[in-house]
């Protein structure tokens, strides 16, 4: 009998790997209405309310054109450096993406 001649078994072959759910991605640009722009007791909120969700959030200001920070993080926060009426563009990505852009949005 040659190697050659058996089919092979289905054992042969890796489980498929199952379909990862498709994450749900959302932005908006808000401005900041603080007379005092973003500090650190606006930001705490901030960093608070975006620490309740599993998204990954981030936050670019367009109004000084600078990249996008991590929202869970007061330090990355703070380099914004968003003062009153700049627009800041605020992303998520993950299972409960909306209702951490409907959070965050409601602070400015």
């Amino acid at each position: 009998m040659s190697s050659n001649s058996h089919a092979p078994l289905p054992d042969d072959h890796p489980p498929a790997q199952p379909e990862k759910p498709l994450q749900q991605s959302r932005s908006v640009v808000v401005t900041v209405s603080d007379p005092r722009g973003l500090h650190l007791r606006s930001g705490r909120d901030v960093v608070r309310t975006a620490s309740q969700f599993q998204a990954q959030i981030t936050a670019a200001n367009l109004s000084r054109n600078s990249n996008a920070v991590d929202l869970k993080s007061i330090l990355q926060l703070m380099q914004l450096q968003a003062r009153q009426g700049h627009d800041l563009q605020l992303a998520a990505s993950g299972p409960d993406a909306d209702a951490a852009i409907e959070a965050l949005s409601s602070l400015f």
